[in-house]
């Protein structure tokens, strides 16, 4: 009996051991005071905007580099950097004598050619000469004729002259100077309307469309110049997963400078009467996302959210949440739920 006594005995202070160790473990976690950064969950609107950066530049067929048509000396110039130029004015001049020589000599070939087909067509109505004989010397009146043309043509070439309207970005050669065929010699841009390019994430190009406005920034001012978006590329790229987005901005000012950096603000949506957090108040949970909410007690409680919009900051999240609730936003990395912490 003694014994049998002694054996309960032992089996009860094990059991209350036991339960003494696992109340300790929980009190010592609720014992525990981290001190943390806490903040408001509040109530407001909030704006989807995609800020990216881009460079700007000429519309596509809004700029020209113009070549020597052939080898020669340059006798004037009239274009001036930033001079702004209409379409067919006279930029520079190149002398060829080569190519006036030979746009006469062609010239008279060609004329000398036509008189021949005309001999042969009043020969073929007298019935002097054969139809063929006629109409070879029709082709070669043609081809002498063509080739008149095509020298006529390179010659005037030496009269560089404005493609486009627009302003010189640069003048490459001066008078005096002989340059090879092919040499630059003026560049010519339209700055009235500029191009910004940008790369939007994959995730976000299903927000973004033809026509949709735009504000642009350029680098090193203030000012926004409101533009639109004029195309987007219907694929990404594998290396970034972003898809090119063709921003058109229009310059009538000329504030704008092409191959400037700028950034442009496209507005994909409004969220009305959001709950709003701390960007910092957002921690991963697994592979969800969480925040820690703070109870009157000063231990926290982790609640899983669903992260949206990050605007300034804040980002709108949707969770079991409500507006006044504190959150933590410092130190809330390495958290458990039922933790007793300090606000600072």
């Amino acid at each position: 009996m003694r014994a049998q006594a002694w054996l309960g005995g032992i089996a009860l202070l094990a059991a209350c051991g036991g339960s003494a160790g696992g109340e300790g473990e929980s009190s010592s976690l609720s014992q525990t005071r981290v001190p943390v950064g806490v903040a408001t969950v509040v109530r407001d609107t909030i704006r989807d905007e995609l800020v990216l950066t881009g460079r700007l530049g000429p519309k596509p067929g809004g700029s020209a580099l113009l070549a020597a048509p052939a080898a020669g000396v340059v006798s004037s110039v009239t274009a001036q950097v930033g001079a702004r130029v209409r379409r067919g004015d006279q930029l520079l001049v190149l002398d060829v004598p080569e190519l006036a020589s030979e746009a006469r000599q062609k010239e008279a070939a060609a004329a000398q050619a036509q008189r021949e087909a005309d001999r042969q067509a009043r020969l073929l109505n007298d019935g002097v000469t054969s139809q063929r004989a006629a109409e070879e010397a029709a082709a070669t009146a043609r081809q002498a004729a063509s080739a008149a043309e095509a020298s006529t043509a390179l010659l005037a070439r030496t009269q560089v002259r404005a493609p486009l309207t627009g302003r010189v970005q640069s003048v490459r050669a001066q008078r005096g100077e002989r340059v090879e065929a092919g040499a630059p010699l003026v560049e010519v841009i339209d700055v009235d309307t500029l191009d910004l390019h940008v790369a939007v994430p994959a995730g976000r190009l299903a927000g973004v469309h033809a026509g949709q406005p735009v504000s642009v920034v350029q680098e090193g001012d203030t000012e926004p110049h409101p533009a639109k978006i004029w195309a987007v590329a219907p694929g990404v790229d594998s290396l970034t997963n972003a898809g090119e987005v063709v921003v058109r901005v229009p310059n009538p000012g000329g504030q704008l400078l092409a191959g400037a950096g700028a950034t442009a603000r496209i507005l994909i949506g409004v969220e009305p009467q959001a709950l709003l957090v701390p960007d910092s108040a957002v921690v991963l949970a697994g592979d969800s996302s969480a925040v820690f909410v703070l109870g009157r007690d000063s231990i926290v409680h982790q609640r899983v959210v669903v992260p949206g919009v990050h605007q300034g900051g804040r980002v709108a999240v949707r969770g079991p949440l409500t507006p006044g609730e504190r959150v933590v936003t410092t130190g809330a990395f390495g958290l458990q739920n039922g933790m007793r912490v300090v606000p600072r």
